[in-house]
């Protein structure tokens, strides 16, 4: 009977390990968010996972916004740009006139469906009891990411950290440096890769909805001190897709337009 049961599991529920995993796991377990039409990504980033001592990790479908309902009192349809036109005219070349505009814009499915995607890990972060690491299916990790996780980890023990960006572009200065590794943030870009415990699970939550793109929402509540954000220096991840989410549609909407991620229906 034991045999029987085992043989009907669920195929859908993918879970690998690196061959290195200790028998204690030491890095958290990571989700990779992951379009169900992108196969040729996920075997991609599913090697390049396997090759991280200590780390577990399973495909997390992607909410794909491009044929799926998505509630709006989840993820919002408009969004604007006014919050975050204060950090890109920072850092662009021309500040002000850089062309970046304050406006009214229209999340793209992609955006949405990559908010939506976001949004159902951090309700299943919410209700556990361990930080989650989220990775978006184009991460590319640093090889020596398994040690410098941890010992960024290390340093964050007596900050109640509730997100830990590993892969960002910078937008602000950091507000504090925490240990040789750590920095505490005030505003990020890309959603690549970051580690989230249940507090900021909760935190995101009630803060619901996500009214503009996913890397916007998240560094609103950092620069408004609701989130208590870190990051990882140097980053230890990279995103393919550039700013913004790999499923379409970054944090500069109408600047850059939609990009042609795993998400944008392209």
């Amino acid at each position: 009977m034991v045999k029987a049961a085992a043989r009907r599991r669920p195929a859908a529920k993918r879970v690998a390990r690196s061959p290195h995993v200790a028998s204690r796991r030491r890095l958290p377990k990571a989700w990779v968010i992951n379009l169900q039409r992108r196969k040729d990504r996920w075997s991609e980033v599913e090697c390049c996972l396997k090759r991280i001592p200590g780390l577990e990790f399973e495909r997390f479908e992607a909410i794909d916004g491009t044929s799926q309902r998505i509630d709006g009192s989840e993820v919002a349809e408009v969004w604007s740009t006014a919050a975050n036109w204060k950090y890109v005219t920072r850092i662009f070349e021309g500040g002000e006139s850089c062309g970046y505009q304050v406006q009214e814009l229209r999340l793209s499915p992609g955006e949405r469906g990559c908010g939506a995607s976001h949004l159902h890990l951090w309700r299943r972060c919410a209700a556990s009891h361990v930080p989650s690491l989220i990775l978006e299916d184009d991460a590319q990790l640093k090889r020596t990411f398994a040690g410098a996780l941890s010992q960024a980890l290390a340093e964050l023990r007596s900050c109640r950290p509730q997100v830990l960006y590993l892969g960002y572009t910078q937008a602000a200065p950091w507000r504090r440096r925490i240990g040789p590794s750590v920095r505490e943030a005030e505003y990020l870009w890309t959603t690549v890769a970051y580690v989230l415990w249940p507090s900021g699970a909760r935190r995101l939550l009630e803060e619901l909805p996500v009214d503009q793109p996913v890397d916007n929402f998240m560094s609103q509540l950092m620069a408004r001190k609701k989130l208590r954000g870190f990051a990882t220096v140097p980053p230890l991840a990279a995103g393919a897709g550039g700013f913004g989410c790999s499923f379409g549609g970054g944090a500069f909407g109408g600047l850059g337009g939609e990009k042609s991620g795993s998400g944008s229906g392209r």
